[in-house]
């Protein structure tokens, strides 16, 4: 037999917080990441209404890079 590691050894353990197979949504933590930008062939900047494939929130808009307030 090989003394090479399975990848059976790192797999975590098991901790009961599965549901018959079934790992918890990674989204139910309270540690979840903000969305601040998203991407899109069909997106136009809120602030000045020009074509923007990404466009970051700033205020509460989906703005493109040119007016974003980076600070």
């Amino acid at each position: 037999m090989s003394d090479d590691a399975t990848l059976d050894a790192f797999a975590p353990e098991e901790t009961g917080n599965e549901q018959q197979g079934e790992e918890l949504d990674s989204t139910d933590t309270a540690d979840a990441v903000p969305v601040t930008s998203s991407w899109s062939d069909a997106s136009v900047c809120e602030a000045c209404g020009e074509a923007a494939g990404r466009r970051w929130l700033d205020g509460g808009e989906s703005v493109c890079a040119a007016c974003k307030h980076w600070s």
